[in-house]
């Protein structure tokens, strides 16, 4: 599902044009996360949803991905107006 975005989003990252703003960047200091656990997320994991970002009236998709220590994480992103994937936020999953 949303191939071509992933596709595309995969094309940024590979480029070295992420954005993480400063909330995705807390989050993964909160989870012990670094750039390269999202790179690695985008980029080997699935589009499971497409969302709707009321305040910027544009579509946003979560990622579900590995860190590269094996752990599953989920990526908020959309493409940035700079020409670039922005990652809204990070987080680690954790299985009960």
């Amino acid at each position: 599902m949303f191939k071509s975005v992933l596709i595309e989003m995969r094309r940024h990252v590979r480029a070295g044009r992420l954005t993480l703003p400063i909330h995705a960047r807390e989050e993964m200091i909160n989870d012990k996360l670094t750039t390269s656990d999202i790179e690695n997320g985008i980029l080997r994991g699935e589009i499971i949803e497409r969302q709707w970002d009321e305040k910027w009236q544009e579509w946003k998709y979560v990622i579900v991905g590995r860190a590269l220590d094996g752990r599953s994480i989920e990526i908020v992103a959309k493409f940035g107006r700079r020409d670039d994937t922005l990652v809204i936020t990070v987080y680690r999953i954790f299985l009960l």
